[in-house]
């Protein structure tokens, strides 16, 4: 059953050799250029890839001035708060003030006695205990100017006594408990621990 290649008739000899021929380039084809084809392939995967990070990146980037314009009114908006709610308490800054405001208001200092701070989430309540002598409009003018002072500070606990000097004029004695309110840096830690 066995016959050469040269018996064969000139036809089949072709067919053989187109046969081995084709059979000699599929071997070829698959141990050069099958590895080949699979690294174009795990390219073209990672082509995709990075063009979608160059999208996603170009999106983020087309929202960047946005988000820089809110950066800079969000620092505009915390240095306005930190003058309304300064970082550290001073006591001789609040008492010059008030005495500024007294002064103006035709009032005397008669007490000016911090109490102890009083922790919050973000900020801090610092109560100072205050008496002011004077004419009752002149309290009036008083509380108004502390009502439109930049350094929120807030008046409760008023208490108004009459007193009569020597020369007959009549004043008020007032007391109170002026808060004013320290901001504090140190964000608190959200609910289910920091991100």
């Amino acid at each position: 059953m066995a016959r050469s290649f040269n018996e064969l008739s000139p036809r089949a000899q072709v067919l053989v050799f187109v046969l081995l021929s084709a059979l000699a380039a599929l071997a070829v084809w698959q141990a050069l250029l099958g590895p080949t084809e699979a690294r174009i392939e795990a390219r073209r995967a990672r082509l995709t890839a990075v063009e979608a990070d160059v999208l996603k990146a170009q999106g983020v980037a087309a929202r960047l001035p946005a988000a820089e314009r809110e950066v800079r009114a969000l620092e505009a908006q915390l240095r306005e708060t930190e003058a309304v709610l300064p970082e550290e308490k001073d006591p001789q800054d609040v008492l010059r003030n008030l005495h500024e405001l007294a002064s103006e208001s035709l009032l005397d200092i008669a007490s000016f006695k911090p109490q102890a701070a009083i922790p919050r989430a973000q900020y801090t309540e610092w109560p100072i205990e205050l008496g002011v002598e004077g004419g009752y409009h002149d309290l009036g003018v008083f509380f108004d100017r502390i009502a439109s002072m930049s350094r929120l500070m807030s008046v409760s606990d008023l208490q108004i006594k009459t007193r009569t000097k020597p020369n007959g004029r009549g004043t008020v004695v007032a007391t109170c408990v002026a808060t004013t309110f320290v901001f504090e840096k140190t964000m608190p830690t959200p609910p289910g621990g920091p991100r």
